[in-house]
């Protein structure tokens, strides 16, 4: 639950990756974003989408990788929603088996099972600092390649307390950053993103991120040993 009462996150890990799927929304309006709906995403939104009496405005992405967009086709449509990728991500959205490397075409269904089928007409792009105002919440894309090209995080000031949200997909994690070892990964950037979008916030903003628990940006900042060439003794921000 964040600061404001009726506003809230939800964070659940999905799939044989256990890849988090966040609802963010406002009990007040109503209405929720869905941000990265991985395997078997479908049935678990639309349960607590029910449960809350909840309506989805859209579907964020953080980037293109089959954990996070797996139920992206099936969802949208059932729920009939745009959704929303960075444009140099496109190329994972044709085809999310490319991820992989140079696998022989119908290679998503023979290794998962998986029919890729996407909804390319509710497709929309994300911009480099734009904000979307959805589901009662004004949230600033930042774009932060290196993970992919496309990568992008969502960040929310007004949460209702003095700490910011950062939902940071694959970018950085509790006590480590996202792998770049994938094609059109880059190491450089991905440390250049992670200098210019996430050390420059506070430290108590809390760092919702694709895989595994929460954290803050002072934790990271002290206690990740990617960071430490980043950091590099300066003190915590305020």
């Amino acid at each position: 639950m964040l600061g404001r009462p009726t506003r809230y996150l939800e964070g659940f890990p999905l799939g044989m990756w256990q890849a988090n799927c966040y609802l963010l929304g406002d009990v007040e309006e109503g209405t929720c974003v869905v941000v990265d709906p991985g395997q078997d995403a479908t049935a678990a939104v639309e349960a607590r989408l029910a449960a809350r009496g909840a309506r989805c405005e859209a579907i964020l992405l953080t980037h293109g990788h089959l954990d996070h967009v797996w139920s992206v086709p099936d969802l949208a449509r059932r729920l009939d929603v745009p959704v929303l990728l960075h444009p140099a991500d496109r190329w994972l959205w044709d085809d999310p088996a490319a991820a992989f490397g140079n696998l022989p075409p119908g290679a998503l269904r023979a290794q998962f099972g998986l029919d890729w089928d996407p909804p390319t007409e509710r497709l929309e792009d994300l911009r480099d600092g734009q904000t979307l105002r959805l589901a009662g919440c004004a949230l600033e894309v930042r774009h932060t390649p290196g993970h992919t090209p496309g990568s992008s995080v969502f960040l929310l000031n007004d949460t209702g307390r003095d700490a910011p949200l950062l939902l940071s997909g694959d970018l950085i994690f509790a006590g480590s950053v996202g792998r770049t070892d994938f094609p059109r990964g880059s190491s450089d950037e991905q440390m250049a993103s992670i200098a210019r979008s996430v050390l420059p916030l506070p430290d108590p903003t809390v760092v919702a991120s694709g895989h595994g628990p929460q954290t803050t940006v002072g934790e990271e900042r002290r206690s990740n040993p990617f960071l430490r060439d980043l950091v590099g003794g300066r003190p915590p921000v305020a």
